[in-house]
């Protein structure tokens, strides 16, 4: 894994898949759900084709995927070249603090997140009544801004802790 071949494709794949992932929950959180809110059921057909045929949720737990398994070889990487004492320096604590952010919002994501969107999209057994609508999109927003404020503070420690 030493080859700069490797080390380069790993960090593209990190840096892009980030990329996507933030943007997306950017998207999604800043201008779609609260416009889905705002027009209420009538949004439910924008919402099912987003989650049905689009796959939005599919697409963000992929590129969280693929983000997380290249970041953690990089991480690995790192830590093997120094014998673990990376981990220890300002850089290898910054970006541990900013790949734990990514992971747990990752499992908000996927364990929250997207079964509320599935939920509100018609996804579910029965109909919803509005009790249980406002009850989603009241989780669906928080889990969904917890997932954008995670990964700010990843990216953000991603891209500073070499200054550190």
């Amino acid at each position: 894994m030493d080859h700069p071949v490797v080390l380069f494709l790993l960090r593209a794949i990190h840096i892009l898949a980030g990329i996507a992932w933030v943007g997306g929950v950017v998207l999604v959180t800043l201008f779609v759900l609260p416009a889905a809110r705002a027009v209420g059921p009538a949004a439910q057909p924008m919402m099912q084709h987003m989650m049905e045929r689009a796959r939005v949720s599919v697409y963000l737990i992929v590129v969280a995927n693929l983000t997380l398994l290249a970041g953690l070889a990089l991480y690995g990487h790192n830590m093997a070249l120094t014998h673990g004492a990376w981990a220890h320096s300002p850089m290898g604590i910054g970006m541990t603090i900013g790949a734990l952010s990514a992971i747990v919002a990752m499992a908000i994501g996927m364990f929250v997140t997207a079964p509320a969107a599935k939920k509100l999209s018609g996804g579910g057994a029965t109909p919803l009544g509005d009790e249980e609508r406002a009850r989603l999109q009241v989780r669906l927003t928080l889990a969904a801004r917890a997932v954008l404020v995670l990964l700010a503070i990843a990216a953000t420690l991603m891209a500073t802790a070499r200054y550190f």
